[in-house]
């Protein structure tokens, strides 16, 4: 039977997991080989919206990485506009 916790991969490699957004955090995670770094600024856009956070704190993951990222102070933009 499948581990039920494993779930395969968004087609861009990364996962945003922003069930603590209210509390001004999101998750990022990975099997992209090239991690981020402490105090990295990233562009997140999640619900509609977009977001400047920075990354608080890494983990490696067996084939590849977590961070954890704290939304900046009044970073909450509307959402990108995309070229026709």
């Amino acid at each position: 039977m499948a581990d039920l916790a494993l779930r395969p991969f968004n087609i861009s490699g990364y996962e945003i997991l922003d069930h603590d957004l209210a509390d001004g955090e999101m998750v990022i995670w990975s099997v992209n080989p090239v991690m981020p770094r402490l105090g990295d600024d990233l562009l997140i856009e999640s619900r509609g919206r977009t977001y400047d956070v920075a990354v608080d704190a890494l983990t490696a993951v067996k084939g590849g990485w977590s961070a954890r990222c704290k939304v900046k102070q009044g970073a909450v933009r509307p959402p990108l506009r995309r070229p026709a």
